[in-house]
Formats: structure tokens, sequence, C-alpha cells
């Protein structure tokens, strides 16, 4: 969000956005804002450069050189990352060798020798920046120092210096919204004192929506504009004197904003987009945030929050008691079932979820029925004539959530598309389903002779005691293709006449050959119909069918379908006649939404999993009771109010429009100049129309107060206004000795004067929800050349705050490039990729997922962007990419040799090019440049600054707390999947063994990561047979002695007699030593080895995330950069920041998937391994104590302090430990190299 910060703050911030303050004021003041240069003098080991680093990179343009002063190991450091550079050099000797932008330390302010060499050593471009954890004033502390600002966070203080100044008082131009005469005297300026050393202040008074500071802000990009300061007095009289505000000008601050008589500025804050608002409410449903997470299943507000009977004829709200899952609902939920696969238009639909309910409807009669989505709801919208049934008066609502959907799939396969008749044979798989039940209930009342399978004994009884007439002659095994000569058997090799077939892949052809002449193949399954799994045509020679069985292409068909009807008078002569009747239920609350979609994805649930959404009262009639439920909030619009969409005409207008009638919106009206001007925009228009949307399109010119009232009249005769949003815009991008007061007037006009006139003319609306405006990041940024639309679009935010201040809906958004349809599409000729301001285009979609969660915020002012990569290329580092290389691209040039003595301006460089050009000038090769320097500049001269230009290699340090990611060990190239989920628990490993047969193996159990590819260099030099120990996903991980209790049965299935050998590594280590007790208590020996850990060391180790990373409303924002981290070579805190910088969790998502090189399910798996590793290691106390010997071999170079000589193993073992320390070892180092080698010999000794 955008929001004044004083700069004598006596609120308290947290310690990350009183540093974002302190930042942007620096790189705010600093003669060039692209690269900042910061040294911290690190006196103990938490130290602020790492927030500081990782804040910058969420700075569009900047690129931080951050180095760190200090004498500690970098072990000691906390949060230190890769990109921070480290130096052991004496303070005087640093301080006198470089100039720095900012230097930071901590508790200096105390220590006057050193506070006064640091402020001697300080220039005028240098920034102080001190950390106080004591209650210190900070004013006057030495008299170089002239203190900017102070903020508390809580913990402590953190205050900005600069170098005190005797500046020559500046020229003083005053500005207004009124009238732009004023720019011609600033441009007049501009080019009368270039070159000198003279300054401007510009000066808003009494106007409280003045433009002035997206104004400055692009200004100060331009030629000279690091001259210009400014001034916004929004409550002073026009005939103020400057002489009141001496004290603050003398800090030669280039913005100083007075507001309620305090200085301040305002500054870019992060929005915690993870904590989302929840509001309660009585519409809710139920869906994935992230497809594939079932971690990430919520409740999430519902589009019946405006329902409206009188809009739905037809339809009947219905409130949900008891919502069934379905085995459609885990597949979609778990990213194994794409939507494209369902029937009619659910492919875009948000919410997919959900097929059946029972409930109440809207008089308060007990009802049970079938939606087409979204019934994983508090409240479901389903056609009156359709599917919906009463409830038997015998029936509870929770026994009727089990009948809907099982039979009328059943009814619909077996009776409608089956035929099946009395006396017929009929295979039904997964017997104890609830299809599968329901099918065989109406088998069998029809008189025909049933065959069905079961994946467990139990189940099989459990059929045997529900359907007595069925015998163990009759059930057969669905885990394998033994059913198949089971039915074949039984039937004399005849097959049976009708399958109805839910399983999948080669038990799926199994079925298809049980099928007699003339048979019918009923495929309930969808997981082949989506996979196009191939079928034979062969099967068709024997006069068979096979029906893909939709229940889901049914639920939209209209009344009149013969088999709609034909299921619903089935159904409802079935629960006349008893053959209906409700199944076995495994009910979990409304909360327990994780667990239910888990415990039936599991496969072992008996008839029906039922969410109770709420409890069933004694009155068969009565009123629904209300449900309130914490719900993610979701902005919709309500269909009886209209919507006003200034510029609704544009490309990103139009996108909105489609947006807010998906959203509800039932009546919109589209402004634009020139009114439908293309078949595109007519086409869309009709489209809205056909889904009964009532559009108008306006020419009204809301730019004057008569213009704006007759939009709003207009929007009114449609109905209470609930929407006023602004997207129009103009660019006329010049430099400032360009601009003119009439550029200035045509910019300004749409987005100033338009949104003034409708904030007069709405606040008569009482029905407003929302008043949008669209400003851009150039105003909260600045961009060179856009001075006109830096201060159009400042006077929207001003307008914006105060409607806030007075209660009134207001939200002004600050985009970066809006990709697909935007202004740098069109009016720039730009496309996807293209940088505007260290931004990459926001793609159409990602907007408006940022939009729907910014409506729900209260901010006034907030920003939403794409941060362009700013990572140097290996090429260009290392200087194998020359400057005019990196021109010659940008300007589409191939051979630079063509372009002669042209200047860049000649060739066709335009304003973005020109930015672009700048800031890889700056950024890559240290060069700095003016604007107007870059125009004129030509190949040669490039050629010239190339040569002379020198890049510096950063010193990078290894990220001490992961395990063992190296080079040699990760790869950005992407992983295998068996290698980050495995497919077994234990595999042969390469080791120098020539007779496995006569030689006892050796088993490694592997570190964090769950499998044991860190560990194939010290198996390699193992003389003995080597197997690891890897954790699959299948694995139990309820506990750490579950999962070590299954190791011992793999260990035992490759060597079935003792004695054990064990080498455990890391994390390992505490399965490794509760296999070695469990070993022991069934009477074997075992020889233990734990390599560099214990579980008191990887609880530590554990304690620190816990500690320092991991908050436990967002676990995802550790885990998955985490579990990314481990399989691939990139740093933990810089992927952590990437992600962050995402819109979604999808977009996330997606990119962890991708560095991996696998699907989203599976990444989704190892994640899931991951953290129940974490978790079972963090609770583990040991079953016992250890008899056998244990030898710990251990690094000298721990990472972990808080542990004894011997990582605290002996109050674990009955006999001392043995410890070897290898020197010069790290816990990385250890399986490489020397240390491999020592670890192998180890293990060659023998047990």
């Amino acid at each position: 969000e955008h929001v004044f910060v004083p700069h004598i703050n006596s609120k308290t911030m947290t310690r990350e956005n009183a540093l974002t303050a302190a930042l942007q004021i620096v790189m705010e003041n600093m003669e060039s804002s692209l690269k900042i240069k910061i040294l911290e003098l690190g006196r103990n080991g938490n130290v602020l450069c790492p927030t500081v680093s990782f804040i910058l990179k969420n700075q569009p343009s900047v690129v931080a050189d951050v180095t760190l002063a200090t004498k500690l190991p970098p072990e000691e450091i906390v949060g230190l990352s890769e990109d921070i550079k480290l130096t052991s050099k004496d303070v005087h000797s640093i301080l006198e060798a470089g100039s720095y932008n900012l230097l930071v330390s901590s508790s200096l302010l105390a220590d006057k020798q050193l506070l006064a060499e640091v402020s001697r050593s300080m220039t005028e471009s240098t920034f102080l920046l001190c950390e106080e954890k004591v209650d210190v004033n900070g004013r006057n502390m030495d008299k170089n120092l002239e203190l900017i600002s102070k903020f508390d966070t809580g913990e402590g203080s953190l205050f900005l210096y600069r170098q005190a100044r005797n500046s020559t008082e500046p020229d003083v131009i005053s500005i207004s919204n009124k009238n732009f005469k004023w720019v011609s005297q600033i441009r007049r300026w501009l080019k009368t004192n270039e070159g000198t050393n003279k300054k401007l202040l510009v000066v808003s008074r009494g106007e409280p929506d003045s433009g002035i500071l997206g104004f400055i802000r692009c200004l100060r990009l331009e030629d000279n504009g690091k001259s210009i300061r400014s001034l916004m007095l929004p409550n002073a009289k026009e005939d103020t004197t400057l002489d009141h505000f001496a004290d603050q000008l003398k800090k030669d601050l280039v913005m100083n904003v007075l507001r309620s008589g305090v200085w301040g500025s305002m500054r870019h804050l992060p929005m915690d987009q993870n904590a989302r608002n929840k509001v309660s409410t009585q519409h809710a449903y139920v869906n994935t945030l992230v497809r594939g997470d079932l971690s990430s299943l919520e409740w999430i507000q519902g589009p019946l929050t405006h329902y409206r009977k009188h809009l739905n004829p037809g339809k009947e709200l219905c409130s949900v008691y008891y919502a069934p899952l379905n085995f459609r609902d885990i597949m979609l939920a778990t990213g194994k079932l794409p939507p494209d696969a369902l029937p009619g238009n659910l492919t875009g639909q948000e919410c997919i979820l959900g097929l059946e309910f029972s409930g109440r409807d809207s008089v308060g009669r007990r009802v049970m029925g079938i939606v087409e989505a979204c019934g994983l709801a508090t409240t479901v919208a389903t056609d009156s004539d359709g599917f919906l049934w009463p409830v038997p008066l015998t029936w509870s609502l929770e026994q009727a959530a089990t009948v809907p959907i099982v039979y009328a799939t059943a009814y619909y396969a077996l009776i409608v598309r089956g035929n099946l008749r009395s006396g017929e044979t009929v295979l039904i798989h997964a017997g104890t389903g609830g299809v599968g039940l329901a099918a065989i209930s109406i088998a069998l009342r029809l008189g025909c002779h049933v065959f069905t399978t079961v994946g467990t004994p139990q189940k099989r009884a459990f059929l045997k005691d529900y359907f007595p007439q069925l015998s163990d002659s009759m059930i057969f095994n669905s885990r394998n293709s033994s059913f198949e000569q089971n039915v074949l058997s039984q039937t004399d090799g005849r097959g049976v006449d009708v399958v109805l077939n839910s399983l999948a892949g080669e038990l799926l052809q199994s079925s298809i050959r049980c099928l007699a002449k003339h048979g019918r193949f009923l495929e309930i399954g969808k997981a082949d119909l989506s996979n196009n799994t191939p079928l034979g045509m062969s099967i068709f020679l024997r006069n068979t069918t096979v029906h893909g069985i939709l229940l889901d292409a049914l639920i939209t068909a209209g009344k009149d379908d013969p088999e709609k009807a034909a299921v619903i008078q089935l159904m409802k002569e079935g629960i006349e006649s008893g053959v209906v009747h409700p199944l076995p239920a495994t009910v979990f609350k409304h909360d327990q939404l994780e667990q239910s979609f888990r415990f039936m994805a599991t496969g072992k649930h008996i008839g029906k999993v039922v969410l109770q959404i709420r409890e069933e009262e004694k009155r068969t009639v009565m009123e629904p009771q209300k449900r309130l439920i914490p719900a993610i909030a979701r902005s919709y619009m309500d269909p009886e109010k209209s919507y006003v969409l200034v510029g609704g005409l544009g490309g990103f207008g139009l996108e909105l429009a489609d947006w807010l009638v998906d959203r509800g919106a039932n009546k919109l009206v589209l402004t634009s100049r020139t009114g439908v001007s293309s078949g595109y925009q007519s086409l869309r228009i009709q489209r809205w129309r056909e889904k009964s949307v009532l559009v108008k399109i306006s020419t009204a010119d809301c730019t004057n107060e008569s213009g704006a009232i007759e939009l709003m009249k207009t929007a009114a005769l449609m109905g209470p206004i609930g929407g006023i949003f602004n997207l129009a815009g103009v660019l006329l991008d010049a430099m400032m000795e360009e601009q003119s007061e009439d550029s200035f007037s045509k910019v300004v006009a749409p987005k100033g004067d338009a949104t003034a006139c409708l904030d007069v003319a709405s606040r008569v609306c009482d029905t407003l929800d929302h008043f949008v405006v669209f400003s851009s990041v150039s105003c909260g940024r600045g961009n060179s050349g856009q001075t006109n639309y830096g201060f159009a679009n400042s006077v929207m935010e001003r307008i914006c705050e105060a409607r806030a201040e007075s209660g009134l809906p207001a939200l002004a958004i600050q985009w970066g490039a809006i990709g697909d349809v935007g202004m740098v599409m069109k009016d720039l000729k730009g496309h996807n990729d293209t940088k505007v301001g260290g931004t990459l285009p926001q793609r159409i979609s990602s907007c408006l997922a940022s939009l729907d969660f910014l409506m729900g915020t209260r901010a006034p002012v907030v920003s939403s962007m794409v941060l362009a990569d700013k990572e140097t290329s290996s090429a260009s580092a290392s200087g194998s990419v020359s400057i005019v290389d990196v021109v010659g691209n940008i300007l589409g040039i191939k051979d630079v040799k063509t372009a002669g003595n042209s200047t860049l301006l000649e060739l066709g460089m335009d304003s973005l090019m020109g930015t672009e050009i700048k800031q890889s000038l700056e950024i890559n090769f240290d060069v700095v440049m003016s604007p107007q320097e870059i125009r004129s500049l030509t190949f040669a001269k490039l050629e010239e600054l190339g040569c002379a230009s020198q890049r510096t290699e950063t010193v990078k340090t290894s990220d001490t707390l992961q395990d063992n990611v190296t080079p040699e060990t990760g790869s950005s190239e992407g992983v295998s999947e068996a290698r980050i989920v495995p497919s077994t628990s234990i595999r042969k490993m390469t080791s120098k063994s020539t007779d496995d047969a006569s030689s006892t193996p050796v088993f490694l159990v592997h570190p964090v990561q769950g499998t044991v590819e860190l560990l194939e260099e010290v198996a390699s030099k193992v003389t003995r047979p080597v197997w690891g120990l890897e954790c699959s996903e299948g694995a139990p991980l309820e506990s750490a002695q579950d999962l070590a209790s299954h190791y011992v049965q793999m260990v035992r299935s490759k060597q079935p007699k003792g004695p054990y050998t064990i080498l455990a590594y890391s994390l390992g280590s505490i399965f490794g030593l509760e296999m070695a007790m469990k070993l022991e208590a069934e009477g074997e020996k075992v020889s233990l080895t734990l390599l560099d850990g214990s579980p008191d060391f990887v609880k530590g180790h554990i304690g620190i995330y816990y500690r320092n990373q991991i908050n436990p409303a967002n676990l995802d924002a550790f885990r998955w950069p985490y579990v990314t981290m481990l399989f691939t070579n990139k740093d933990y805190n810089l992927l952590s920041r990437e992600l962050q910088e995402l819109p979604t969790e999808a977009d996330r998502l997606r990119k962890c998937s991708e560095l991996l090189g696998c699907s989203e399910s599976t990444f989704l798996k190892a994640v899931h391994l991951f953290w129940r590793k974490l978790e079972v290691s963090k609770d583990y106390k040991p079953s016992g104590k250890l008899k056998s010997r244990l030898r710990l071999v251990k690094a000298s170079e721990s990472f972990v302090t808080n542990v004894g000589a011997d990582y605290d193993l002996s109050q674990y073992c009955e006999t001392a430990v043995e410890v070897i320390t290898i020197p010069g070892m790290t816990h990385q180092t250890i399986i490489t190299g020397k240390g491999a080698e020592r670890v192998a010999q180890l293990l060659n000794a023998g047990p």
C-alpha cells in the first residue's frame, strides 16, 4: 500500500516496514536511484543487511551492492544470503577505502568514538541508518549529522541521518491543479540552469488533491531532475511564506509533505497477500486455493451473497445441511482430473467441487438434490423441477445426503444406458463404494446375478453382511486382475452382460475382457476418459457397446430431456419402493476439509464421506437456521445495481466488465469518447446481452461536472449505482523540455478532472460499494517522460485518500504495465516482456486476481506490479557480453557495424528503449548517464565506455542452514520426479562390492531430502553392498517410530538376520537411531554410525527454522521455497523473495514445479513428505536406550552450537559414544571428497 509515513513516527511499525520507509527515503534522495551501495558494520550476529537486501530486491529497477563488515564466521550471522559480500577488514580501512550511499550499524549511537569516525567518512550523498535497542533521543548525536527520520519498531528504534548541510537558497516555483501555466516556468528553469548547482523548490499550497508527488517522481528521472526538491502544503494558504519551514528545508530532502502538522512522505509498504481478508457469511463454498494441494482447501465467500429469487426463475435456494464428497471432487482437488474433462461450461468456473446435498428449501422442507457444481457449500441454487427430491420422513438429512448421486448414477448407468434386465449377469466394481452399493441394490432387486469386487477382507465381510444374497464366490479382488479369471470361471467362460467399471489402467482392459457377447460396458471412472486411454476395437467384434457415463451432462439438460426425466422418475419410484435406501456414511465437520478429502482419497471408506454443514432440527418443516462460516472474502456485484466503467471500451475496460459480469453484475454503463468503434467491442457487448446483461454505452464527458452528473443519472435509471471504475487515460509522453500547458491538460482531464467530478457527483449515491480508479506505477515510482501522467494519477490518489478519510469507498491502484491489452501493448507497441520502470506487464488474469484481493482491503492507495528480473546474466557479468551488444539488442540491431556514427535517437530509440538502456548501463556496467546524453550516444562512444567499465565479482556465501545443496548435488535444469518423490522405500546403490552374496550390506538412511542421492559418493567408496532407505510416497509418517518400523521391514527384506550396519546422515539420524533400538528389541545386533547428526542436533537445526522462518499462519511461505532449494542450487532467501513477488499461489506453485521440472502434484507430494519428516523429527522421543555400539562421525565446522561434543547422544545410549571428528569438514562437505573417503573407510572396517 502507498501511505503517508511521518519522518518522526510515534506509532509503532514492524521492523521490515520501518526499514522499507527508511530505504525509500535514501533511494529517493540519491543522485542515481538505480544502484545503491551499502556497507553494514556488523557488531553482532543479528544484522540488518539480509532484510535490507530483501527489501531492495522488491524495489523495481534498484540493484543493491551490499557488504557486511564483520569478524564473525558466516554461520553465526542470522539470515545471511549469497548476494551479500563479506569482509573482515577493520572499520577504519573500510571507511577510507570506498564511498557508500548508505552506512548501516546497530548500537552505534552510544559508541561516540566510532560514531565520530563514521560521521567523518560520510559525504553529502551518504546516509547513516542506526538500529538502537535502548531508548535514545537520536537528536544532536553528532554536530555533522542531521536527523532525517526516526521509526519505532517495538523492539527498538531506527534512526536515519545524513550529513548536515549549508545549502544555498533554492529558486521557488508554485504549481496548481487549476491551471498549468507553471509548466513553461519549470521548463525554462531547467534549460536555464542546466549544468549549474542551483536547486529548484516546487511548492503546492492549499490543494489537498495536488498532483505534485507523481510529477516530482517523474521529473527527478529527467535531465537536471536531481536539482529538484518539493514541498506539499495541502492546508496552507497561497500566501504562506516558506520561512516557517526552514528547519525542514535545510534537510534538503526531495519530498516534503506536511499533514496535520507532521512532516513525512508517501511510502510503499508491503501488504500481506497471504493474510487474506475473511468474512463471516451465510453463503460460502469449498475450493482449493492451489489446484492439486489439499492443504489449501478453504471456505470462500460464495456468489449467492446477492441472490434474489425474482432474478432467478426456476431456481430454488436451498440451505445445505450435509454435503457429500465424490471421487470427482477428489480427482479435481488433487489435480488428477483437469476441469476441461468435465461437460458443459464448468471449465471457466472458479469452483467445480460438490455435486449433491441434503438440506432444506426456501420454505423449510427437507430435500436432497444434485447440482452441476459448487455443492460443497452452505447454500446452493438448484433447478426446482430438476434433480431435487423430498426426503422421506423415516430418513435423517445425514442419511439422505448419501443417496442422490450414487443412486442417480446407478440408475442412469444400469437402467437408462445399460438397459439391464432381470436375470442378466452384472459385474460391479468397487462394491463398497457409494455407486457400487447402490448398483448392487438395484441389480439384486431386478433379480440379476451380481458379481462385485472389493479391495480388502474387511470390505468383503461388510458386503456379505450388508447384502446376505452375496457369497464369497460372487466377491472378487479389485486390487489386481484376478477378478477376470474369477468371473470367467463362475460364468463358464461366457462373461457378464453388463460391467459397471470404475477401475483404471490395466484393470480397465481386464474388465473389458469380462464382457459376454452383446454385453454393455458402462464406464463411470473419469481418469481413463480424460487421459484418452486406448480401448482396442476388437471388443466390438462381440457385438458389444461401450458407454461413457457422465451424470454431470444430464444436470444441465432441459427438463424435457428424456434421459433426465427417466432418471428423475426412477429415483422417485426407487425411494417409494424401498430400492433406494441410505448408505453407510463417514461424517466430518465443516472445518475438517483436508482430513475429509485425504480420508476419501485413501479409498478406505465404505459408502459415502459427508461434510456436516449444520445440525438437523427435529421439526420436519421449518425455516432453515442461519449458518455463518468464516470464509475468504470475494468481491461480488449486486445484480440489481448498476456499474459504471469510465473508459470501459478500452482493452482493460472490456476485461474488467467481463469480470464484473462473472461476479454477478447485470447492469453496465460503459463510457468512451468515441462510443463503440470496433467489431471486437460489439462482439463482447453482444455476448453480455446474450446473458441477459443490460449494457448501455455513454459518451458523456465526465471531465466536467455536468457530464459526470449526466453519467450518474444514466446509471441510476438502470438501477442503484453500486460501483464506479475510472480506467480512462491518455498518454502524451515527452521529456519536460517538450511538455506544454496543453499536453498536461489533455492527460490530466480523463484522470484528475474526471475523478474529481465523479467524486462530487457520486456523493449522493448511498448505495455505492466501490469507487475504483486505475493509477500507475509511474506515479508511485516515477518514469522519465511521464511528468504529466504522473501528475494526473497523483491527483486521483489524493482524491481517494480524502474519500477514505470521509468514510466513503475509495481505491486507487498503481498498476505496473498491463499485459495483453494495456497501453504498453497498444500505444507504446510493447509486448508482454517489455520492461517499464523495472516492471514487466502484468497479465490480465493476474490483474483481475489482484483486483479481487485489493477490493477487499481498506487501503485507499495500493500498488500491484510484476518486478522484472534484475539479476545480471552470467555472460554479461563475466564480460563476455559487451556494452555494445546489450544496447544493440535493446534497439533490435543485429549488426552494430551498420549503425555508423548515428546517434541512438537517430537509430529509432523511443522512450521505453531509452529507459531500458539507462537502467542497463547503470546496473550492469556502472555507467551513469542522463537521458539527454543517452540520446546523443553513438556505438563508437559505447565501445569506449565498455573498455573503461569495470565489473566486480560478487563474493558468495553458502547458506549453512540448508542440507548439502551444492553445485554438485543440485541443478536448476530440473530433476527427475523419482528423485523428488521416491517410488520405493529401498534401492540398491552403486558400491565397490564384488561379491554381494557373501558380504553383509550397509544400509544408508536419507537426510531431510528423503532420498539417498547425496550419499552416493560415500556409497561408491564402500567395499560392501549398499542399500539406500528413502522416504517414498506411501511411507507411514504419523511418527518417527512408524517410519523407522517401516524401514526395519525394508532392511529385513534384504538381510533377514543380523548383525546389521546402519549409517544415518543429518536428519536421518533420528530414524537410524530408532531403527537400531527396534532391531535390538527383536534380538538383533546393530552397528550404528550417525553422520553429523543426532536427535538433539536435528531438533536444534529445526528450531532455527521455527524461530526465524516458519510462520504457522502461512506454512507454504517456508515449505515451498525450502523444498525447491533442497533439489536445486537455488538460494533459499532469494527464492523465497522471488515467490513472494508472484501475485497468486497458483503462480508460486507453477514456479516451484517448473524449477524442479516436475508436475505440480509431484511437488505438493514432496512438500507433504518434507513437512511430515520435519514434524515427526521435531516431536521425536526415543523409545528406549541403545545397547549396541554407536559411532558419531561429525564435521569440525558445525552450524548448531547448542549441543555437546557428542551431540548429546550419551543420554540415548547405555555404552559410551565413540566420537570421530573429521577436520576441515562442514555439514555439507563431510559426504564429499576426503570426507566421503573417511566415512567409507570406517564402514569398510566392518560392523
